[in-house]
């Protein structure tokens, strides 16, 4: 008889333990919003990379920066980042002047403090 009350004892308490660990708020309920960001570079030399973002965080606690991968015409790569900017504004970067320098491939980089 013993053996079956500690048996239950032990069920009980691990069953405890998991509601306790069990999350007790969702997402939307913390102020977490959906962020939406686009990517974008200009169409004409000298090239620029944009990057944009909704929904983050005010800013200084979250930001974006345009992240480039620019590419020469001997292959040659190399990254340039933009200025880090807040909620809704536009980071921007160029890779060079020299406009036989194009972008490979533009992304960014979220923050969050």
């Amino acid at each position: 008889m013993k053996k079956m009350y500690s048996l239950a004892a032990g069920l009980i308490v691990a069953a405890g333990s998991i509601f306790v660990a069990a999350p007790t708020a969702t997402a939307s309920e913390v102020g977490t919003a959906s962020v939406d960001c686009d990517t974008w570079k200009s169409s004409t030399a000298p090239y620029k990379g944009y990057a944009k973002c909704t929904g983050m965080l005010p800013y200084p606690l979250e930001g974006v920066q345009v992240r480039l991968t620019c590419i020469d015409p001997r292959g040659t790569q190399w990254h340039v980042n933009g200025n880090r900017v807040g909620n809704g504004k536009t980071s921007s970067a160029q890779c060079s002047d020299n406009s036989s320098v194009g972008i490979y491939k533009v992304g960014l980089t979220r923050t969050r403090l």
